[in-house]
């Protein structure tokens, strides 16, 4: 199926703003794979608008792992009153609560990490990811979710096809990624002692006009662990993975199917 690339985006904190969010800016845990898209192409150097064809579902696969336990605070951000292009805050301000995510306070990581797979029908595309998060050295600063919350990438590696094991069946594994949630077997048992399992609803793709094209409900565990389950649709395992570790990628049986 072609080389994959995998590695870990880094950063203090994140806000990856919920789609279906009022005043108050409420965060999903984990990035959207709407997100991932947007981190993609600034490392690329691909302009705002230009990319949501060649990352959409059909061309470009993008998975996400949470690695670090997080927690969230709320707190009111002053903002510049910019529809009367204010910009030196003589004019009243307008406050926001956003919610931020932070890596859980007992946990010996002070960073929040996201382990990111990536794929694209275009090896080219795929090699060219790999060599900027290998060498450090990617077009536009990195941001996990909005400007405030600056990024990096950490442990980048390209592996070729032959060496990605791929799976497609049922049976009950170890998945440590986000999963959409149809994807989930009838016969898996989630309900397991000491796991925290979140559900949320997750745009996947943009139109050209950059409206939702794609979204649907996924879970996955908020305290870093894998859950055991089956899926339905392609798994795939990395060689330097655990035995019984697979992750899979953020999209629709009808996407993963193909």
């Amino acid at each position: 199926m072609g080389p994959l690339v995998a590695f870990d985006l880094v950063g203090p904190m994140a806000h990856f703003r919920k789609f279906y969010t009022n005043s108050s800016s409420l965060s999903y845990h984990v990035p959207p794979r709407t997100t991932l898209m947007g981190v993609i192409a600034a490392m690329l150097g691909w302009s705002r608008d230009s990319y949501y064809e060649q990352l959409s579902l059909e061309r470009a696969r993008i998975g996400a792992v949470l690695k670090t336990p997080v927690r969230t605070i709320v707190q009111t951000v002053n903002l510049l009153q910019t529809k009367t292009e204010d910009w030196h805050g003589r004019d009243s301000r307008t406050q926001i609560p956003i919610e931020w995510v932070l890596p859980r306070g007992d946990y010996p990581d002070s960073v929040l990490r996201y382990r990111v797979y990536f794929q694209h029908e275009d090896p080219a595309i795929t090699r060219d990811v790999a060599e900027r998060v290998t060498a450090l050295l990617y077009a536009y600063p990195l941001f996990l979710g909005v400007a405030f919350c600056p990024a990096w990438v950490e442990n980048g590696r390209l592996y070729d096809g032959d060496q990605v094991e791929w799976a497609d069946d049922a049976k009950p594994v170890f998945i440590d990624s986000v999963v959409p949630t149809e994807r989930v077997a009838e016969s898996s048992r989630l309900l397991t002692p000491g796991v925290r399992i979140l559900p949320d609803r997750m745009p996947l793709d943009f139109n050209v006009d950059r409206t939702l094209r794609t979204v649907t409900s996924v879970i996955w565990e908020d305290s870093a662990q894998s859950l055991r389950l089956g899926v339905r649709g392609p798994r795939f395992h990395l060689p330097d993975d655990p035995v019984d570790l697979w992750h899979v990628f953020l999209e629709e049986t009808s996407h993963a199917a193909g």
